[in-house]
């Protein structure tokens, strides 16, 4: 009986062993492989990967010391050319462009790569070598440009900080720059004669071939995407406090019909013939459109980034939570939603860029990256063996968890031999062991029960100084109150925990910062030396009780530090 038991546990062990330590790198409904791998450091891959002339193409942004990139490899993975900007810091989030070599009536212009740079540069790149055809100099107030571009036919269109400028492609002459409403991810979309962009404040600008503009404010928050042309009409996700508005707009006279209201944070949606795809923090919606928008359906899903169509006729999203994955759709032909699978990698992390998927000369090709610099790329074809510059394994997580199956195994075998009090002593070192694996992710969803559950959380507009830069709206801030002084700094997008905003503003602010490491967390002990009491600190107005580490925070956070 013991030696059955044994033999049952043991066998269980290596199941579990198995699902743990082994990664699976193929679709579970897809015939593709792990094909290469590549770590761009302290970076973030910030927008969909580009497959263009059997070349990919990846952007990365950083909110670091290290600097923003555009990067171009083959298809099996060796690197043809690198770009970096030195001055471009954080918030690349235009998605390049790649253009085939045309005429219009500004000249004649080669295959080009443009590239968008959140130091306001706008570079028309080779993309063989990475050469610079010409360069513009855009507007910068706190970052530059961030938006989706458009090409319309031999100009380019570009979302400015602060406005909306029109370039030929052949040079980079300026046809137009027109002034428009404070912007950020703000795309430009044109339905007929005219160009349409939303602003911070959620103002729809109506910008006309000759550069005349006008606006009007739609009262549905942020608009932080190109809105969609939807038979005539606009379709915009505007991004509000706590939730956001789903919307038709009409062109001519900017009359809006609210068609859902979804969650907080939304992403970029995406057009598929008469289907419309929104996703935010709470949910991904279909809406069928071919004579008016209608809701079709819904799905519970975190993704605040860019959806891709894959395998011909699959969803594809990166799931923008800490344990990250990537959730994979498909639609029937009533644009019912029907989740097909969480496609996991040992890289799972917050991530907002889409997929890109191609078939290039009868071989499929997917590249998926996150917020970790990790850049995989799955092929239809054997791919051999993972060169040397595949990211390293995590040898050390797959010691801890056979340690772990050791420790399971004596405390059942102890067990079996009735020696209960022993058993019971490895069983409290496997709990040990298993709240230790588990720490992050449990301050992870306290953090977000907390903030949920909590009625005392402002928002960024009661907390407002009217003394702050008109730039920092919407933005993350942080503020460091001394006993004789208070320092703050905004302007910060896309940091995701309290910890995280605080050193990236001390740096800015030149403020030294002392912490140490402590089983529920980073604990910060001094800025500036100045230690007092102790420090604590508040996210929204509502002081908090677990470490600054797991305390998560919103795109318009203020986070305040107080000396005790």
């Amino acid at each position: 009986m013991r030696c059955g038991a044994f033999v049952l546990l043991f066998l269980i062990l290596l199941s579990s062993a198995s699902s743990v330590t082994a990664q699976d790198d193929n679709f579970s409904n897809q015939d593709l492989e792990l094909d290469w791998e590549y770590d761009f450091g302290e970076t973030y891959i910030s927008t969909k990967p580009l497959i263009e002339n059997e070349t990919l193409f990846i952007r990365t942004s950083t909110s670091t010391s290290s600097s923003a990139g555009i990067y171009a490899f083959d298809l099996d993975g060796e690197l043809m050319w690198s770009k970096s900007n030195t001055n471009s810091t954080f918030n690349d989030m235009s998605p390049i462009i790649y253009v085939e070599q045309g005429q219009g009536d500004c000249g004649a212009w080669p295959d080009m790569l443009l590239v968008g740079w959140s130091d306001g540069t706008l570079d028309a790149l080779h993309p063989g070598t990475g050469s610079v055809f010409w360069h513009k100099e855009t507007e910068v107030i706190t970052w530059g440009i961030t938006g989706s571009m458009l090409i319309d036919s031999d100009q380019l269109l570009v979302p400015t900080r602060k406005g909306l400028s029109n370039y030929c492609l052949s040079n980079g002459t300026a046809n137009f720059e027109v002034q428009t409403g404070l912007g950020w991810r703000n795309g430009v979309s044109k339905l007929g004669n005219e160009y349409f962009l939303g602003d911070e404040f959620g103002a729809l600008w109506r910008v006309t071939e000759d550069g005349t503009s006008s606006s009007k404010s739609l009262d549905i928050g942020k608009i932080r995407h190109a809105p969609l042309v939807v038979d005539g009409m606009l379709l915009i996700h505007g991004q509000g406090l706590s939730a956001s508005n789903i919307a038709l707009v009409d062109p001519i006279d900017f009359s809006i019909e609210i068609i859902s209201i979804s969650g907080p944070s939304p992403g970029i949606p995406i057009q598929v013939n008469n289907t419309i795809i929104t996703t935010d923090s709470n949910f991904i919606k279909t809406f069928e459109c071919s004579i008016s928008c209608r809701f079709v359906d819904q799905y519970s899903f975190t993704s605040n980034g860019e959806i891709s169509l894959v395998f011909d006729d699959m969803i594809m999203l990166p799931k923008n939570t800490v344990d990250g994955g990537w959730g994979i759709f498909s639609l029937n032909s009533s644009n019912d939603l029907s989740f097909s699978e969480l496609y996991t990698t040992k890289y799972d992390w917050y991530g907002t860029a889409g997929p890109e998927y191609q078939i290039v000369s009868g071989r499929e090709i997917l590249a998926i990256g996150n917020d970790n610099g990790n850049l995989q790329v799955f092929t239809s074809t054997d791919p051999g063996t993972i060169d040397n510059k595949s990211i390293k394994t995590n040898y050390m997580s797959q010691i801890l968890t056979f340690i772990l199956f050791i420790f399971i195994a004596t405390s059942g075998i102890q067990f079996l031999r009735e020696n209960y009090k022993s058993s019971f002593k490895y069983f409290l070192i496997i709990i040990v062991i298993l709240f230790t694996f588990a720490f992050n992710d449990i301050a992870s969803v306290w953090s977000s029960y907390i903030s949920e559950i909590n009625n005392e959380t402002q928002t960024q507009e009661s907390l407002w100084d009217e003394n702050w830069p008109e730039e920092w709206l919407g933005t993350q801030i942080a503020i460091f109150e001394f006993d004789n002084q208070t320092l703050t700094s905004g302007g910060h997008l896309n940091i995701d925990t309290a910890l995280e905003l605080t050193y990236v503003a001390a740096d800015e602010l030149s403020i030294t910062v002392d912490d140490s490491d402590t089983s529920i967390g980073k604990y910060i002990e001094s800025f500036n030396g100045d230690r007092g009491e102790g420090w604590v600190f508040s996210v929204d107005g509502q002081e908090a009780i677990i470490s600054a580490e797991y305390a998560e925070i919103n795109s318009d956070s203020i986070v305040h530090w107080k000396i005790v």
